[in-house]
């Protein structure tokens, strides 16, 4: 049971980390275009709240299906094998969300963009 432990937090810790580390990398700058597109503080924390859940929503669905049987005696490239197509599986639901979302955004600031008058 015990050497099942380590596993299980390696496959727990890495999908988390995956989708914070895209929420990092993507947040910033979707800030900055909300607050310069829409103006209204409360959508920009609309909208990077439901970016965050979403992606947290896929990185727990990831770990919540990740089913890891740990065997006496087994290889650990096994485990290593097991754990890129859990990252694989993330990394496809985590592109397909961000590339709704990068469309329903794009929408968003189309539609709402400043015009210039002059």
């Amino acid at each position: 049971m015990l050497a099942y432990l380590p596993c299980f937090l390696v496959f727990f810790i890495l999908p988390i980390a995956v989708t914070l580390f895209a929420y990092a990398l993507v947040c910033g700058s979707l800030r900055g275009l909300l607050n310069e597109v829409v103006g209204i503080p409360a959508a920009t924390i609309f909208y990077t709240r439901v970016l965050l859940i979403g992606l947290l929503f896929i990185g727990l669905a990831t770990v919540l299906e990740s089913n890891v049987e740990y065997k006496e005696g087994q290889a650990f490239m096994e485990y290593v094998w097991t754990a890129a197509s859990k990252l694989s599986s993330l990394l496809v639901g985590t592109c397909v969300f961000l590339g709704v979302y990068l469309v329903l955004v794009t929408i968003l600031a189309a539609s709402l963009r400043r015009r210039n008058d002059q």
